[in-house]
């Protein structure tokens, strides 16, 4: 994670929603959906998705993004 920053679970427009189950995809190879700044920040504020440390931008869900998925699945 790079900055901390404070967590606003809040509703989530229907672009971010869409990148996090893109996320949550199996991918293979380089095949990562690439995400808009804003989507980006939405989800890292949310607490959905952390960013990697190293600079190289890679997104990976978290605990809250997994959970909030199945919620909305089982609903």
């Amino acid at each position: 994670m790079t900055e901390p920053t404070e967590v606003q679970p809040a509703t989530l427009s229907h672009a971010a929603i869409w990148a996090l189950e893109r996320l949550s995809q199996p991918r293979y190879g380089r095949d990562t959906p690439a995400l808009s700044w804003s989507v980006t920040h939405e989800l890292i504020r949310a607490g959905f998705v952390s960013v990697s440390e190293n600079g190289r931008g890679a997104t990976s869900l978290t605990q809250a993004g997994r959970d909030f998925l199945l919620d909305r699945t089982q609903t």
